[in-house]
């Protein structure tokens, strides 16, 4: 069986496997030239969206040298006429002749001429300028600065203005004259220096070719992005100038990169086809055979998996790698592991539980046959005695007697199927709001008789809330509380019961002076029928605080016992109504 899979698989991959290498071959002669200009274009428009992000941070010509030497694009921010804005390493200020016109301070990328000590030579600080400036509203454009003894010119725009090549598209535009005296002048020591993209001449013609443009649109904004292609010396370029509005000021990113030629290289692959198809024929042969193997794996680990769930080991799963029907045959056998694994794990846990209850019923057993033991001690003491006449004058309290065990053994009794009830874990309490000051007003109430009688003093810290729970359970865990707190307390000494606002939760404690609980005592003191040597004593059934172990834990309440510098605290704490 495998083999046959093995062999339809090897046939299957060696057809895929070949036609993937024809339509790459294909893809290559006839769509790859149009997918690399595609791609181009859009790696620059994602420039184009981290220029902006970079420029945010470092600053305009900061985001432009970054996005230059990592991925080789021209890139940089033109204001609504298409000058380079925030030129900082490049430029000159010029004081005008005329207060009310202000000074200009102008970037020198847009004039021509070779960075050399010559040209700069023509432009220090203190020489007297002439600047012919195209004007637009309130901008002042320079296209042309003139010393006494030479000058620099942006020859694009002033080719169109003036001359005989003068372009009657730019014939509307209003031109200035202004004088002035140069008051700054900031130039790198050599042309190496001048900052990115400065001195990227071609670069810069299509920016001052653009500006051109827009200042024959009357610096008309672009509606759209624009997307333009140039060629220089066989080399071709694509342009992507995108309007953008910042600070309520308009403005273009504009971008440019090269495309390399692809012609000649699609030339150079199709002669290569022949060599690269023979040699490819034999990979794909090769690697069929490996990927063919390859799939027949997963047979190969289910078959070793499920042998090991046989013997009971659901240490290991399938991996799933795929949708198909492997895959969801290995998804349904790692499904079954884990629902045998599960299923004997719980088996395991019933089996320790049954152990554990098995255990607990033979205390619980033990522990009831010795709280009966006494009751039926005392009352057959007394049946022996009222029935041989002896002590006649003593007839009522030996009835008496037998009374407070019958008493006691009912109790004992009703909170034995109380306990097992809420044990049980299908009793679902009915929880309610309630007023825990009230409750703990009645309690205190019903107990009063037992308070005076050992003259006890009883302090009360109210916190008026509402709690959340049931009432009545409730009432019996405080009653049971007190009720032990009124036990293990000597004449005359006090009782505190406090309530205390958490937030979310209230903390009702009941503190009595006495002696402390040890560790391993306060370990134990919830468990049915256990007491305190020290703290023994028979009014009790010994059940009280495990049932209100119980009841708390039905409320999901926080509970516990600890010493204090007095004595005992008693406490729990219930949810708060919202």
């Amino acid at each position: 069986m495998r083999k046959s899979i093995v062999f339809k698989w090897f046939v299957l991959t060696a057809l895929l496997f070949s036609t993937v290498f024809l339509v790459i071959g294909i893809t290559q002669n006839y769509f790859f030239e149009k997918y690399y200009i595609s791609k181009k274009a859009d790696a620059l428009k994602m420039d184009m969206d981290e220029y902006s992000n970079i420029a945010a941070k470092k600053g305009a010509e900061a985001a432009s040298v970054e996005l230059y030497k990592n991925n080789q694009v021209w890139i940089t921010k033109l204001d609504e006429y298409g000058r380079i804005g925030d030129v900082e390493n490049y430029y000159i200020e010029v004081k005008l002749k005329n207060e009310a016109q202000g000074n200009l301070r102008i970037p020198m990328y847009s004039f021509e001429g070779e960075f050399s000590s010559a040209v700069l030579s023509t432009l220090k600080v203190g020489d007297e300028v002439i600047i012919d400036t195209v004007d637009i509203a309130d901008e002042r454009i320079p296209y042309q600065i003139q010393t006494n003894s030479a000058g620099v010119v942006n020859l694009n725009l002033a080719n169109k203005l003036h001359g005989p090549q003068a372009d009657q598209a730019y014939s509307h535009l209003r031109t200035g004259l202004y004088r002035g005296t140069i008051t700054k002048t900031i130039f790198p020591e050599r042309r190496s220096y001048i900052a990115f993209p400065y001195q990227e001449g071609y670069f810069l013609e299509q920016v001052k070719e653009f500006q051109a443009r827009l200042l024959a649109d009357n610096a008309e904004p672009l509606q759209r992005a624009e997307e333009l292609s140039a060629t220089e010396d066989l080399a071709e370029y694509k342009i992507i100038i995108k309007p953008v509005i910042e600070n309520g000021l308009m403005g273009y990113i504009f971008a440019m990169t090269s495309l390399q030629p692809v012609d000649e290289a699609i030339a150079v692959m199709r002669q290569f086809y022949p060599y690269f198809f023979g040699f490819t024929f034999l990979c794909v042969i090769f690697l069929a055979f490996i990927f063919s193997k390859w799939l027949a794996n997963p047979l190969i680990s289910i078959n070793q998996i499920t042998g090991k769930i046989a013997n009971m080991d659901f240490t290991e799963k399938l991996p799933v790698r795929s949708e198909d029907e492997i895959g969801q045959l290995s998804q349904n056998i790692n499904y079954l592991s884990n629902q045998m694994e599960a299923y004997i794990g719980q088996l395991k846990q019933d089996l320790d539980k049954e152990r554990k209850l098995e255990t607990i019923r033979k205390e619980f057993i033990a522990g009831v046959s010795h709280e009966l033991k006494t009751p039926l001690a005392v009352m057959k003491s007394c049946l022996s005695i009222l029935k041989d006449g002896i002590a006649a004058e003593k007839r009522e309290h030996y009835f008496q007697a037998m009374d407070d065990e019958i008493q006691r053994t009912d109790l004992l009794v009703v909170n034995m199927l109380d306990l097992a009830k809420f044990e049980s874990g299908t009793y679902k309490p009915e929880i309610a709001p309630f007023e825990i000051d009230k409750v703990i007003t009645e309690v205190c109430r019903s107990l009063a008789e037992q308070i005076q009688e050992k003259s006890l003093s009883l302090i009360l810290i109210p916190c008026s809330l509402m709690v959340v729970g049931h009432k009545g359970l409730i009432s019996r865990v405080i009653t049971n509380f007190i009720s032990n707190a009124i036990r293990h307390t000597e004449n005359g000494q006090a009782i505190v019961i406090a309530v205390r606002d958490n937030g979310q939760t209230a903390e009702i404690s009941v503190e009595n002076q006495g002696n402390p609980i040890s560790v391993e005592d306060r370990k134990k003191i919830w468990d049915q029928f256990y007491r305190v040597e020290a703290r023994t004593s028979k009014a009790g059934t010994g059940l009280g605080l495990s049932i209100s172990k119980e009841i708390l834990e039905l409320h999901h309440a926080i509970y516990g016992v600890e010493n204090t510098q007095d004595g005992v605290r008693f406490f729990f704490s219930l949810t708060v109504q919202p």
